[in-house]
């Protein structure tokens, strides 16, 4: 066969074929999949960042494979797609780095993206404008989006719903969602984790592994767009009670056995099992909340204490359970806890015996600071109401009570850029307890609260409003809310 006339040709992105005729297409994704028809060749071409021969505006585009700069039947150079530079995955719910054994300089864990998030044009945003962009929405559930590369050269936008355990991709030409489908006989199994609890990893691959709790372990998943598939395998042969959490070069989770006692089971990199880690005696956690993890210890906050690995002297790790000191009731739905400028975690809760907030310092010595008023954080940021402080939240400051303007901002992701958060404004004329706990419909405001200014880019009404997941895909900033009509984008800067 000569190839460079026709026939298949093997390549790091797949299989691709060439006819007599000199036209391209792809037909085995590199994972050795077979493209399905239903992904176009248009969606391939965008997926694949395809080269293109120049043509004029309506002549029918020829692509080629991405490894290609040269037509080799004529060669003539060929153009490269607009925006090849290569961007980082989105891992949900808030933009953590994806695994790496380069640790992160922070906590892991927080509402803190791991990438620049910075709206364009941000001076001539006002609430009521269109968006830049829209996508429709996955079939009913309430999702978690991933953008990262499965079997695809550029990023593609994976919606998943892990209640369900049903996996969705985008066909960025054809314009809508399509199932991804097991290769083989082992199925995705379901999460049972709350909302708030839940969280993934991601292993950024050529075929990036998403890596994910489920109740029945923790589930390593390895989804191929072009061929609308996916590959699972499940460790630890027990249900998840906690979300996973990349600590000390490993991904760790606890699992429950059917005996009751929690085993922690973790993961390398390249997804293979260590040995497991056991909790001594049988404990009722209560709900738990997502983990935190710094430096040498690991936490997953539950309604009765703290679920915690630490690192030994020895190098080993340790698992413990520290119930909350008597009368403390933890409080997780005022967002994530506060990191402190020492590295310290603190966690809102509230002294029954005295009625009031206190924030509790997560780990083994239980250090307290008592609070006004609860306080709803995203890490290194809380709101009180509306006004954002970098201060300590059991701090007051000097000047000023913004209690009476009977708004609020739930911080649902910081970025670096600019000690920028984005969040969301509503009114909390019953008390902010009260609207937290209430599922009312809610007019509410999505806001940009950088070092300059805060900026109201766009108004939206639904119930539980603090439930919006925010994702970064295409260098556009998108929003999320199962009960939205669609999918709304604006640009970032790039």
């Amino acid at each position: 066969m000569d190839h460079k006339t026709s026939g298949d040709w093997p390549l790091p992105s797949g299989v691709w074929h060439v006819d007599d005729d000199g036209a391209w297409s792809m037909q085995r994704s590199a994972d050795g999949q077979n493209v399905t028809p239903l992904v176009s060749q248009a969606d391939i071409g965008k997926l694949m960042l395809a080269r293109r021969l120049p043509a004029a505006a309506a002549a029918p585009v020829r692509q080629f494979p991405p490894e290609f700069s040269f037509d080799p039947g004529s060669g003539t150079a060929l153009q490269v797609p607009p925006d090849t530079s290569a961007t980082p995955p989105w891992v949900p719910p808030y933009g953590a780095y994806p695994v790496s054994d380069v640790p992160p300089a922070g906590p892991a864990g927080l509402r803190q993206a791991s990438v620049p998030l910075k709206l364009a044009d941000q001076r001539a945003r006002e609430e009521h404008a269109q968006a830049d962009a829209s996508l429709p929405m996955p079939p009913p559930g309430e999702y978690e989006f991933f953008s990262a590369r499965f079997g695809t050269s550029a990023p593609a936008l994976l919606a998943l719903e892990p209640r369900k355990a049903v996996l969705h991709a985008w066909l960025p030409a054809s314009k809508r969602w399509l199932a991804l489908e097991p290769e083989s006989d082992s199925l995705l199994a379901e999460s049972e984790l709350a909302h708030g609890a839940w969280r993934a990893e991601l292993v950024p691959e050529f075929n990036s592994v998403l890596v994910l709790p489920t109740s029945h372990g923790l589930a390593c998943i390895r989804p191929d767009v072009p061929s609308l598939t996916y590959v699972v395998e499940h460790v630890g042969g027990a249900p998840c009670v906690a979300a996973p959490v990349w600590f000390q070069n490993r991904l760790w989770a606890p699992l429950r056995d059917d005996d009751g006692r929690i085993r922690f089971v973790n993961l390398d990199a390249q997804q293979k099992p260590g040995s497991d880690v056991l909790l001594d005696g049988l404990f009722d956690l209560g709900a738990v909340s997502a983990p935190v993890a710094y430096n040498r210890m690991a936490v997953w906050p539950c309604a009765n204490g703290q679920l915690r690995l630490q690192l030994q002297p020895d190098g080993n790790v340790a698992a413990s359970f520290t119930p909350w000191p008597e009368g403390l009731v933890p409080h997780f739905e005022f967002g994530s806890p506060y990191v402190s400028r020492d590295g310290g975690l603190w966690q809102l809760c509230f002294e029954r015996s005295r009625g009031t907030y206190v924030y509790v310092k997560l780990g083994a010595q239980s250090e307290r600071a008592d609070a006004l008023a609860p306080r709803l954080c995203s890490g290194s940021f809380n709101y009180r109401f509306a006004t954002k402080l970098k201060t300590a939240p059991w701090e007051e400051p000097e000047h000023g009570d913004d209690g009476g303007k009977n708004q609020a901002v739930m911080p649902l992701l910081e970025s670096n850029a600019g000690n920028s958060v984005f969040g969301v404004k509503f009114a909390t004329s019953a008390g902010l307890s009260s609207v937290l706990r209430s599922s009312e419909r809610l007019a509410a405001q999505l806001v940009q609260d950088d070092e300059l200014r805060e900026n109201v880019f766009h108004t939206f009404a639904v119930s539980e409003p603090w439930r919006l997941r925010l994702f970064v895909h295409e260098s556009t900033l998108w929003a999320y809310h199962p009960l939205l009509s669609r999918i709304d984008g604006w640009a970032l800067q790039a």
